[in-house]
């Protein structure tokens, strides 16, 4: 009797210890999610409830967007990027790789070796178009071509036209069956060209695919140590979340494929779009993805296509970064939100509308909850406010350096900070600045 319990006993315990230890890991980080997604909802309860706000329309917001944020951790986790299949090189198709390039002498030829460098099966050429630089970056794409053959073609213009014409000229010069886009200061990792490109192989119905794109110079100072985890953030979460759905709403420049079928026809509305009769000089990127997402083709993203990019080192400069993405993110966002509840899934749209939202009613939100505290002469209100801020940044860092060993989680908290106090206000800025397009992030 004893040898029988014993011996069940034992083959319990070791069935128990045999199990995976990452699948351990996984089930213990989801309970500390899970618990952690309950704390925040609670914690949002009790804040709506003793604030003097009660159940108002602002506070059933806030709530809602409490829950959206929330809810970009499990989707993320839901996210998979396997490549478990392998398929035979002559499946590959030839890719070009179009680079544009304003003044980028420092980075240019490391760029395109990068590119040139990949491991992949297909053929691969490098389409530089020099738009109008007066610096020395045509020495250095001819420098890059010398070293590179025929490999590497350019495109140059005698003047400035802009990135949007510069990347349609690129599109023009091809006829190949996809193509990667890469920024000047962008450098790929080996194998990311044919990860990326697996996904058309996989699916005939992706029409783009992001890349993964994180910060090379991420340890330069405060501000490139913040933005690393604000990058790691917002691919490895935001763009994983609504890659689930095949909805991923803006496919970088630094970084991301396309099939050419999927833009050949539209390029040329695309590069004559205009917003309040302005035509577009930025948001080239989340235009053209807006365009694919509209015709109906899907749209992921691939977690294993890495790569990096130089990001500001100057506040001066981040300012103006963000505030045109802010811009380029209300042009495109209001035309996105024309077709996303009749053209993709259910969920993804509201998702899309609630993430839309926010940087419009955010700031209205915390002047509102900034009113009371100041009414009610209780500073706690509006700390307590941008600590559940705080607390869900904290949670995305988590989980990136959890699941991506993210680098610099630690300043997620610092990040959030900056932007409820500082980032949220140059929404409305951009808004009653829109029609002007000359500030870029030079």
């Amino acid at each position: 009797m004893f040898k029988t319990v014993f011996k069940t006993s034992t083959s319990y315990a070791f069935r128990f210890w045999s199990i995976p230890i990452t699948e351990v890991k996984s089930f213990l980080i989801f309970l500390f999610f899970l618990s952690t997604i309950t704390t925040l909802l609670l914690y949002k309860a009790v804040y709506i409830s003793t604030s003097g706000l009660g159940i108002s329309g602002w506070s059933v917001y806030g709530l809602l967007v409490t829950t959206f944020l929330l809810s970009r951790v499990p989707y993320a986790y839901l996210h998979k990027d396997d490549h478990d299949t392998a398929y035979p090189d002559a499946l590959y198709p030839d890719v070009s790789i179009i680079i544009t390039a304003k003044n980028e002498e420092k980075n240019i030829f490391q760029t395109i070796c990068s590119c040139m460098d990949s491991q992949y099966p297909g053929e691969l050429e490098c389409i530089v178009v020099n738009d109008g630089s007066t610096d020395s970056t045509q020495k250095e794409i001819v420098r890059a071509k010398k070293a590179h053959g025929d490999g590497v073609r350019l495109v140059s213009f005698s003047e400035n036209r802009g990135k949007r014409e510069a990347m349609a000229a690129g599109i023009d010069q091809t006829n190949r069956p996809v193509v990667v886009f890469v920024d000047s200061d962008t450098f790929l990792q080996p194998d990311a060209i044919h990860h990326i490109v697996r996904h058309f192989i996989e699916n005939e119905h992706i029409g783009a695919v992001s890349g993964n794109t994180k910060v090379e110079n991420a340890n330069t100072n405060l501000l490139t140590k913040m933005q690393s985890i604000q990058y790691a953030v917002s691919f490895d979460i935001y763009k994983a979340s609504e890659s689930v759905h095949r909805s991923v709403t803006c496919c970088p420049g630094c970084f991301s494929a396309y099939r050419r079928v999927a833009i050949k026809p539209l390029v040329q509305f695309w590069k004559e779009q205009k917003f309040l009769g302005i035509k577009g000089t930025f948001g080239d990127d989340r235009g053209l993805t807006n365009f694919v997402l509209k015709e109906g083709w899907d749209v992921v993203y691939c977690e294993k296509a890495r790569a990096s990019t130089t990001v500001p080192e100057k506040i001066s400069v981040y300012f103006r970064q963000q505030l045109r993405w802010k811009k380029s993110w209300i042009r495109e966002g209001v035309l996105a939100g024309l077709f996303m509840w009749k053209r993709r899934h259910p969920l993804a749209s509201f998702a899309f509308y609630i993430n839309f939202s926010f940087p419009f009613a955010g700031p209205v939100l915390a002047g509102v909850v900034l009113g009371y505290s100041i009414v009610l002469g209780n500073p706690l209100i509006f700390f307590a406010f941008v600590l559940g801020f705080i607390l869900i940044g904290l949670m995305f860092a988590l989980f990136v350096r959890v699941y991506f060993t993210a680098e610099n989680w630690m300043y997620m908290p610092l990040f959030s900070l900056f932007f409820v106090t500082v980032l949220i206000w140059q929404m409305p800025y951009a808004l009653l600045t829109l029609r002007k397009s000359h500030w870029g992030t030079r």
